[in-house]
This record gives structure tokens, C-alpha cells and sequence, in this order.
């Protein structure tokens, strides 16, 4: 590969390759340009500028770095390009800016890693994360749960991830009145159903932190973070996960949802764990008739669009912790995705029979 730096700091990459020459007998050395989704986020002294000579720190080959061929490009947006057997040159950005210069390190304490100058003059040593893989472009990294994950979202105020998933469990019989024999059912092999949890995510650690289980056969459905209303008088804001559910009973009762509304707080942590000192409080609980498959905010009144069914209804939580229909309307189908556009009051609806539909709540 062949790497160039213009003086627009944009990085141009070329492949080459043998190509017959015109006589048809030789083969001559040709160059491919590779495609570069990445745009520079500084611009370098153009050449031509008066008073500037576009000097700058050229690029550095490093040959393994967390077992990777890389190139360094050091200035105001510091980058990786990072390349491997399985997929093309991927340009990396790094947290770290600016960086004077670095070079390759591998010593007992920083095995094939690299060392570089910060903007203070300070010689750091750093590391790749082994655990996160680089070959999309996208620094990325698999955490295995050992659950069906169905939903997830991010509550910036407190750093944390929300994530609903579920898991099968045996399935019995509830207490019924009418029904007193089912309490000594002996059956030993049981049908399963799914049940479902939704568990809070410390973003450092990926550490489960605190959870909350559901009933058996409800799983989550739609999880979002959304900056409701919570006090009618003061018109207090607070950003709040809404989450919907479904309770799937069988295909001769019907499906029925709820609707759950979380805050996260803080709270004495673990001695042991310091990423404990949050919890999930339950503020809001709707019984909702028909599946909660979508969720979105809407408005400007810190107002809430659930799909509930075959319907969208929009609902403004109350200091009761009650969630008030404020109007509807009939979809005729089941919506599957709900996205708004902010400050607008109009939201696209998406189904899996008419397409995309506009509306607007005002």
C-alpha cells in the first residue's frame, strides 16, 4: 500500500498491482486509489499561504501494533490507519490530540504497543484495547451477555446503557380462584416461555449494575431515553427511560403491554464495585391493551408517542405517576419503528404493511 498526505491533511490511499504493458508481453507496476470514507477535521497551512513553508511531521510505518500493520498520522487529528489480512486500510481516530510523535514500543510492560508525545511534551505509553477489533473502521468490541437482547438505548446524565433482554423459563400456572387445582399441579416437565429484564450497563466497566425482571411471557419491546415533563406546576424537565412492553400469552388471548418509566439515581455504591452507586426507580407503570412495540418522543410539551397495538397514542406523564392520553390516532396496523424529528412536532411512523407515514401533533 501506498499512503499520501495532501495539503489539505487528507489522507489518499493507493494499491498496486501489475498490469500488462501496451506490448502485451511485460507487465508494468500500476497504482489502485482505494476508497476513503474519512474527511479531515483540520486543515494544514497550504503551501502557497505566505509566511508558511507546509512543513509538517511526516507519517510513521509502524509494523505491529496489537498485532496490526499501522501508519501513524501525527498533528492537531491524530489517526491510525490500521490494516490486516481480512480487510482493507481503515483509518482510526484517537482520543488523544494533538499528538507531536510516536513510535512503536514492546517491552515487558507494554507489549506491542507505542510511545508518543503529548501536546505538553509529556512521553506517554499506550496500547491498543485486545479486546476490540478495528477491521469496519469502527473501534468495536463483542460482550457476551448469554441473553436475547432485544432493546437498548443510552442515558447520557449518568453514562449508563439500558438494555432489555430475556431469557426462557419454566412455565406455570398462576394462583386463580376459580382454578384452586392448579396450585397442586405435579407436573414435573414444564412448557417454556420467554421472560424479560431490563438491565442497566456501567459504559466503563460493561458491568452489569442493577436490573429489573419482568413478568413471565413480557419481553421488551422499545427502549428510549426521553426529556420528559414531570410536575404539571413547575413544568419541570427531567431526561427519563420509557420502556415498552408485551405480555405474550398464546394465539388464543390476546397481547397486552405496559409501559414502564425509569429514572436512574444515585445511591451508596459497593466498596468493591464503585460503578454501583446507581440504581434504577421505578416512576410510572401503565397496563396498556395491545403490545407496546415502538416509543418516541414528540412535541415540545415533554410529551411521550407510544405504538401501543394498532394504534399511536400520545400520553403526558402526571405527578401520580399515571400516564394521561392527550390524543391518538388509528394506524390499522402494527407500527414498528418511530422516529421524530426534534422541535417539529412531526414523527415518521414505519410499518411492515403501509410503508412510512408522516404525522404531526401540535
Amino acid at each position: 500500500m501506498t499512503k499520501l498526505r495532501s495539503v489539505l491533511n487528507d489522507v489518499i490511499i493507493y494499491q498496486p498491482y501489475q498490469s500488462p504493458a501496451s506490448n502485451g508481453s511485460d507487465m508494468t507496476l500500476s497504482f489502485l486509489k482505494m476508497p476513503n470514507p474519512h474527511f479531515t477535521r483540520t486543515f494544514l497551512p497550504s503551501l502557497y499561504d505566505e509566511g508558511e513553508d507546509g512543513s509538517r511531521e511526516p507519517m510513521r510505518a509502524l509494523s505491529d501494533v496489537a498485532g496490526y500493520s499501522a501508519v501513524f498520522l501525527p498533528g492537531e487529528a491524530p489517526a491510525f490507519i490500521i490494516k490486516s489480512a481480512s480487510c482493507p486500510p481503515q483509518l482510526i481516530n484517537t482520543r488523544e490530540k494533538p499528538v507531536q510523535n510516536l513510535t512503536s514500543l514492546h517491552s515487558k510492560k507494554c507489549e506491542k504497543g507505542f510511545a508518543y508525545i503529548d501536546s505538553q511534551g509529556s512521553i506517554k505509553f499506550a496500547q491498543l484495547p485486545a479486546e476490540c477489533q478495528y477491521h469496519t473502521g469502527w473501534v468495536t468490541r463483542k460482550i457476551a451477555f448469554g441473553e436475547d437482547i432485544h432493546a437498548l438505548d443510552h442515558h447520557e446524565p449518568t453514562a449508563t446503557h439500558l438494555i432489555g433482554v430475556s431469557r426462557m423459563v419454566d412455565f406455570k400456572l398462576p394462583e386463580d380462584e376459580t382454578h384452586p387445582e392448579w396450585a397442586t399441579e405435579t407436573t414435573s416437565f414444564l412448557p417454556q416461555v420467554e421472560q424479560g429484564t431490563i438491565k442497566l450497563l456501567d459504559h466503563r466497566t460493561w458491568s452489569i449494575i442493577d436490573e429489573y425482571p419482568l413478568a413471565p411471557a413480557e419481553v421488551v419491546m422499545a427502549i428510549k431515553t426521553m426529556n420528559l415533563e414531570i410536575s404539571e406546576n413547575t413544568r419541570e424537565r427531567r431526561p427519563l427511560i420509557v420502556v415498552g412492553t408485551a405480555v405474550i400469552r398464546g394465539e388464543d388471548l390476546p397481547a397486552q403491554g405496559r409501559i414502564y418509566v425509569f429514572n436512574v439515581i444515585p445511591v451508596v455504591p459497593d466498596p468493591e464495585r464503585p460503578e454501583t452507586g446507581r440504581r434504577l426507580k421505578l416512576i410510572a407503570k401503565e397496563e396498556i391493551k395491545g403490545a407496546v412495540t415502538a416509543l418516541s418522543e414528540i412535541g415540545t410539551q415533554g410529551l411521550l408517542l407510544a405504538a401501543q397495538g394498532q394504534k399511536c397514542m400520545v400520553r403526558g406523564l402526571k405527578e401520580d405517576g399515571s400516564l394521561l392520553p392527550v390524543a391518538f390516532l388509528d394506524m390499522q396496523c402494527y407500527t414498528s419503528v418511530v422516529k421524530e424529528l426534534k422541535g417539529t412536532g412531526l414523527c415518521l411512523m414505519g410499518d411492515a404493511v403501509k410503508g412510512v407515514w408522516l404525522a404531526g401533533y401540535y
